[in-house]
């Protein structure tokens, strides 16, 4: 079953002309609008608009299930960019996962007056802060862990 606030967002979604898909869980209990938008940067981001069943007051998750994968070897420094990006940026939150992944969440009650309205300004604020907060995340990307040499800027 499509939840009644996945169908408001899907409005939404119509109206702007942007793409999307819906996937119903099978159990019935929940149904998401996927889409997926590119950055500024140049990268491209997948996002779950997550409703939960009315039973359970229906809510809304927002996520971004592989925002980017730290490399093996790379863990603490993942740790540290959710730490250092989850300090700076409000309405969000960076999840580091054990597999390496590193999600975006963002949520929000179903209860909430003009859902419509706060869907698009939450879709703005995290494409906005997912652009913004990629550089924390390219430290823990690099691989290399040679500390540069204090003569580097010397040489050239």
């Amino acid at each position: 079953m499509i939840t009644k606030t996945t169908k408001r967002i899907e409005e939404v979604f119509k109206a702007q002309n942007w793409n999307y898909s819906i996937d119903e869980h099978p159990s019935g209990g929940s149904s998401a609008l996927i889409t997926g938008f590119d950055l500024k940067s140049g990268r491209s981001i997948e996002i779950f608009f997550i409703s939960g069943a009315a039973d359970q007051g229906e809510d809304l998750a927002v996520r971004v299930f592989q925002y980017v994968t730290i490399p093996s070897g790379r863990e603490e420094a993942g740790r540290r960019a959710c730490n250092e990006a989850n300090s700076k940026y409000r309405f969000t939150k960076f999840v580091y996962r054990e597999s390496g992944d590193v999600a975006i969440e963002m949520d929000m009650p179903a209860e909430t007056q003009n859902v419509e309205a706060v869907v698009v300004e939450l879709l703005y604020r995290l494409l906005d802060i997912a652009d913004d907060a990629y550089p924390i995340f390219e430290k823990a990307l690099a691989t290399s862990t040679t500390p540069a040499s204090p003569n580097s800027t010397e040489r050239f």
